[in-house]
C-alpha cells in the first residue's frame, strides 16, 4: 500500500499493511453521511401518529405503530450488528492465537468483545429485553455514552498492556488471558448492573447547545488518543495486519463520536443512525484486519510446511546418494582387502622366488653353469609374472577411478580394432571371429575396446585342445525391468566351467584354472565388470563344462537420466 497518512499510518513494512482498497474504503465510508446529509438525504426515524381516536376505543392502526417503532428496529439492529462483528473478532482471534500463540491477539480481542457486549446491554435495554427501572430517553442516551466511554478505555488499556515489554507480555500464555478476560468482564458487568438499578440517570442530551452531547466528549478525545498515540505505538511494536487494522478503526470511532456531540439532537435522527452505521464499520475493520492476517498467517504455514516438505526430500535424496556411497565405499573396501591379500601372496611370491634364485644364482655361477642359466629364467618368468600383475593392477585401478563422457560407439568398428590387434594370436590359434550387425550404442570407445579386448583374449586363451576357436558376438534387442537394452552375447565353444561357479570370475584376482595350465592375474574379466558398471550395464556369464562359455553383455539404450555408477 503506497498511502500516506503521516499523522496516523506510522512507517509499516509492505507484509504488515493493509490493502489500499479497505484503507480508502474506509475513509470513504466515514465521509459519506456528512456530504450525503449535507446534500439532503435524511438517514433518521422521526415517527408519528396518524389518528388517535379521543375515545377508550379509539385504537392506533398496526401500520402506524411501525412506523412510530421504527427508530428502535433500526437502532436493534445497528448495535446487533455490531455486536455480532464483535463475537466474530473475538472467535477468530482465539483460532489465530491457536496457531501463533501471542497473547496480543486475543487480549484485544476479548477487549472488543466486552465492548460489544456493552453496546449490547445497551440496546437490551433500550428495547426494554432486560429489565431497566430508568426511563427511556435517560436510559438510551446514557448508556450509549456509557458504552462509548467503556469501548475507548477498554481498547486502551488492552492495547496498553502490550506497550510496556513487548517480549516478555506476548509469550504469557492462557492463564494470562483468563485472567484479563475475567477483568474486563467484571468491570462492564458493574457498569451494566448500576446502569440498569438507577433510578435517576443524568441528562445526556442538549438538543438546543452547540455541543449537543456532552458526555460523548470522553470518549471523543480518548479514541483521539488512542489514534494517535496508543494504536501507532502498539503497531510499531507489534507489527501485523490486525494491529494496522485496530490504527484504522480508529478513524470511524472519532467520525462515530463526532456526529453524536456536534450533531445529534434526539434519538434515532440522522447523525444518531449514521453513528450506529459507522460504528459497525469501527468493530468490521478490526475483524477484516484479523481475517487478513489470519489468512497471511495460514498461508506462511502452508510455505514452512512445503519448504519443509522439500527439505526432508532433499535430506531423503541425500541420505540415498549416502547410502549409495556407502555402498560403493564397501565395494572399494572389499577391493582393497583384496589388493591386500595380493600385494602379501601374489606380488610376493614372484618377488620371493626372484630372492631364492638370485641367492642360489650367486653360489651356481662357478659351480654349475648350466643350473645358473636355468635360474636366471626363471628370474625372468617371476619378474614377467610381476609386471603382468601390477600392470592389469593399474588397469583396474584406472578403470575404477577413471570419468567417463559417452559417445556414440560403433560395435562392429570396435571388433574390427580388436581384431586386427589380435591377428598373431588369431592366427596361431587359427581363431574363428564371427560377427554382423551391431549396433551402434552410448559408450567410452577406450573402455569398449578394453572390455573386447579382454572377453575374445579369454575366449581363445580357454579353447579345447586340438580344436580351433570359434567366437560368435551377436546382438538383439531385450526389455528388462530397468528399461529397454541392447544385449551383446560372446560365445565361443571352449573349455567352459560349472556354472556354480559363475559368480566367483568377475571377482578381482579369481581363477577357475592353476597358473601351470593358462597364465593370467584373474583381473580381466574383474575390469570387464567394472567397465560395464560403469556404463550402467550388465554382465552375466552362462557356460557349461567342456561345451564353451557364453558371456552377455547387456547396454542400457535411453542413457538420458540414468544416474552413474562411478
Amino acid at each position: 500500500m503506497d498511502l500516506k497518512f503521516p499523522t496516523i499510518f506510522p512507517a509499516m513494512d509492505e507484509a504488515h499493511r493493509l490493502p489500499k482498497a479497505v484503507v480508502i474504503a474506509v475513509f470513504a465510508i466515514c465521509i459519506a453521511p456528512f456530504i450525503l446529509q449535507w446534500l439532503g438525504m435524511d438517514f433518521g426515524n422521526s415517527g408519528h401518529l396518524h389518528s388517535v381516536m379521543p375515545n377508550a376505543e379509539a385504537t392506533i392502526p398496526l401500520d402506524d405503530m411501525f412506523y412510530r417503532l421504527s427508530g428502535g428496529f433500526t437502532h436493534a439492529l445497528l448495535e446487533w450488528t455490531a455486536f455480532c462483528a464483535a463475537i466474530f473478532v473475538v472467535l477468530l482471534a482465539f483460532s489465530h492465537y491457536s496457531i501463533t500463540h501471542d497473547v496480543t491477539t486475543p487480549v484485544i480481542g476479548v477487549a472488543l468483545f466486552c465492548a460489544g457486549a456493552m453496546d449490547a446491554f445497551h440496546t437490551l435495554a433500550a428495547t426494554r429485553l432486560v429489565s431497566a427501572v430508568a426511563d427511556n430517553k435517560d436510559l438510551i442516551p446514557f448508556t450509549w455514552a456509557l458504552s462509548r466511554v467503556f469501548n475507548a478505555l477498554i481498547m486502551i488499556i488492552g492495547v496498553g498492556i502490550f506497550l510496556t515489554d513487548k517480549k516478555h507480555q506476548a509469550k504469557k500464555g492462557i492463564g494470562f488471558i483468563i485472567m484479563i478476560s475475567i477483568i474486563f468482564s467484571l468491570v462492564g458487568y458493574v457498569l451494566i448492573y448500576l446502569s440498569a438499578t438507577s433510578h435517576n440517570l443524568p441528562q445526556t442530551q442538549f438538543p438546543d447547545a452547540f455541543i449537543r452531547r456532552p458526555y460523548d466528549v470522553v470518549p471523543l478525545v480518548l479514541f483521539l488518543i488512542a489514534g494517535f498515540v496508543i494504536y501507532p505505538m502498539f503497531l510499531k511494536r507489534h507489527p501485523s495486519i490486525f494491529a494496522a487494522a485496530l490504527l484504522l478503526s480508529a478513524v470511524p470511532e472519532v467520525v462515530v463520536e463526532l456526529h453524536m456531540v456536534l450533531g445529534s439532537q434526539r434519538l434515532f435522527d440522522s447523525d444518531f443512525n449514521s453513528a450506529h452505521f459507522l460504528k459497525i464499520i469501527a468493530y468490521v475493520v478490526p475483524l477484516m484486519g484479523l481475517v487478513l492476517d489470519y489468512v497471511q498467517t495460514y498461508k506462511k504455514r502452508v510455505e514452512s510446511h512445503e519448504s519443509l516438505q522439500r527439505a526432508h526430500q532433499w535430506l531423503n535424496s541425500q541420505a540415498d546418494e549416502l547410502k549409495i556411497t556407502n555402498l560403493r565405499l564397501t565395494q572399494s573396501n572389499d577391493e582393497l582387502e583384496k589388493f591386500a591379500y595380493i600385494a602379501s601372496h601374489d606380488l610376493q611370491e614372484p618377488l620371493r622366488k626372484i630372492q631364492a634364485f638370485g641367492d642360489r644364482l650367486q653360489s651356481a655361477l662357478t659351480k654349475d653353469p648350466d643350473r645358473a642359466i636355468d635360474y636366471v629364467g626363471r628370474m625372468q618368468s617371476a619378474s614377467k609374472r610381476m609386471r603382468s600383475l601390477i600392470d592389469d593392477l593399474l588397469k583396474f585401478s584406472r578403470v575404477s577411478s577413471q570419468e567417463i563422457e559417452l559417445t556414440s560407439v560403433s560395435l562392429s568398428n570396435v571388433l574390427n580394432d580388436v581384431i586386427a590387434d589380435l591377428n598373431l594370436t588369431i592366427r596361431d590359434k587359427q581363431a574363428q571371429i564371427d560377427f554382423a550387425d551391431l549396433p551402434t550404442i552410448q559408450a567410452e570407445s577406450v573402455m569398449l575396446y578394453q572390455l573386447f579386448l579382454n572377453l575374445l583374449s579369454n575366449a581363445i586363451k580357454f579353447s579345447a585342445e586340438n580344436k580351433p576357436p570359434i567366437i560368435k558376438v551377436t546382438a538383439q534387442n531385450v526389455t528388462l525391468d530397468r528399461g529397454d537394452f541392447f544385449l551383446i552375447s560372446v560365445q565361443d565353444n571352449g573349455i567352459g566351467f560349472e556354472q556354480e561357479y559363475a559368480y566367483k570370475v568377475f571377482e578381482v584376482f579369481q581363477r577357475l584354472h592353476g597358473r601351470g595350465e593358462y597364465q593370467g592375474t584373474g583381473i580381466g574379466l574383474a575390469i570387464c565388470k567394472k567397465i560395464m558398471d560403469k556404463h550402467n550395464g550388465i554382465i552375466e556369464v552362462e557356460s557349461e563344462l567342456g561345451k564353451g562359455t557364453c558371456f552377455k553383455l547387456y547396454f542400457i539404450k535411453d542413457t538420458q537420466g540414468v544416474p552413474s555408477n562411478d
